[in-house]
């Protein structure tokens, strides 16, 4: 029987008759770690640079991005503030077209239900923080993030 081979950019493949066996169980451990290691840092390295008033849009933040740890996913801004916060703009009740009441004791809500949708108006930040969070960090801290993930990989 002859073998068949097919070229692709940058490599072949050749069909044989060969039986190979790979276990990868020492990988899926290492690849595990590293996800559940990157979850959990995008986070802390997020946290800087999200809005900070009470600590509670970051609590609960921090809470929901723990539960998804090691999926691949984290969340930037727990809903339903995390939308407008990370976009930075005043968000109004889409059929008032008024901002939220502000309830003592509470702050600042909207009625249950309401629509919003974005103003032109930016959002104001202190203590140099700021919309877009994400982007921030994904440029502060992309590269270590790499080499880490590399290294508990086992590839580096």
């Amino acid at each position: 029987m002859s073998a068949k081979t097919f070229h692709f950019e940058g490599f072949s493949i050749v069909l044989a008759n060969m039986r190979c066996d790979i276990r990868l169980d020492r990988f899926s451990r290492q690849f595990t770690e590293a996800q559940f290691w990157l979850d959990n840092q995008i986070m802390t390295d997020m946290v800087p640079h999200m809005p900070f008033l009470t600590g509670t849009f970051i609590a609960l933040t921090r809470g929901q991005s723990a539960s998804l740890a090691g999926s691949g996913m984290v969340v930037a801004g727990v809903g339903p503030m995390g939308r407008y916060l990370h976009e930075g703009k005043v968000m109004v009740n889409a059929a008032t077209g008024k901002g939220p009441a502000n309830i003592p004791g509470v702050g600042p809500r909207f009625k249950q239900g309401a629509k919003l949708m974005a103003t032109s108006r930016g959002l104001k930040y202190s203590n140099g923080r700021g919309p877009k969070w994400v982007p921030v960090t994904i440029a502060q801290h992309k590269q270590e993030w790499v080499k880490e993930v590399k290294h508990i990989a086992g590839g580096g």
